[in-house]
């Protein structure tokens, strides 16, 4: 690889900028994973990550479903630390179905990296080379930079999210908030009632036609509903209105004196 040191630096940038919402992390896995296999020649990478959303990379699918049960990743991921410079020869025992497998496609050496950092876990990566020489200690180092760069990124990339996720959740709340107390004032300037009964009366008109109160107060601020249309037909059912508004609005019936 020319201009090594380069290559370092240009990677580990690129790994750790993840602050973008928008970031999607089966793309992201998928990048981490093809700068495994620019770094350690003549290798395939299996790269899985766990939780509610688990990506799958393979660049030589033929062994993805016995990599994915036994080998150096599932053990890296138990122990939370690599496993480097395992012979597959020497592992037969020790993975009875993959060592076998690799080896008959050409493999000769495994070694696996964890996604973890303190509490938290998000999978591991296997390196399968072809070579039966241990990797270089630099190389290793590097491998093992990537691992921790790629999960502080990924999770610093999850809070951001979940704080952006929050933050629209409570702009909408806010943002309802404020249409509702827009409708309130409207209904108790029209009826001359309380800002209460106002509210009474929103509260009335979505239970009954199973409507949020919010979207209510939408329709009536933009003039898709009207104060009319929130209405009774007949009887004295504008809560806590005012005397002389209930009789604007709804008018006494005639006695038989009159």
């Amino acid at each position: 690889m020319r201009n090594r040191e380069k290559w370092v630096a240009d990677t580990l940038v690129e790994l750790a900028d993840t602050l973008a919402p928008a970031l999607d992390p089966a793309s992201y896995w998928l990048c981490v994973a093809d700068r495994y296999t620019q770094l350690i020649d003549s290798s395939s990478v299996h790269l899985t990550t766990v939780g509610d959303r688990p990506v799958v990379v393979d660049t030589d699918e033929r062994l993805g479903e016995l990599v994915a049960e036994e080998g150096p990743g599932v053990d890296s991921r138990a122990s939370r630390e690599p496993v480097v410079n395992v012979r597959l020869d020497e592992a037969t025992s020790r993975w009875s179905r993959l060592a076998p497998a690799a080896l008959s496609l050409g493999y000769r050496s495994a070694h696996a990296f964890p996604f973890s950092r303190r509490e938290d876990l998000l999978g591991a990566v296997t390196i399968l080379t072809t070579e039966t020489e241990p990797l270089p200690s630099a190389d290793l180092k590097i491998a093992s930079a990537l691992a921790d760069v790629a999960t502080i990124a990924m999770l610093n990339h999850r809070t951001i999210a979940g704080l952006t996720t929050t933050s629209r959740q409570l702009q909408g709340a806010l943002s309802s908030r404020v249409i509702i107390e827009q409708a309130k004032g409207l209904l108790s300037a029209r009826l001359e009632v309380s800002p209460e009964a106002a509210f009474r009366v929103l509260r009335r008109y979505a239970r009954g036609h199973n409507m949020r109160i919010g979207d209510l107060a939408e329709r009536l601020m933009s003039r898709r509903l009207t104060v009319a249309d929130l209405l009774p037909q007949g009887g004295d059912l504008i809560p806590a209105a005012s005397p002389s508004a209930a009789r604007r609005h709804f008018p006494a019936r005639p006695t038989a004196n009159s």
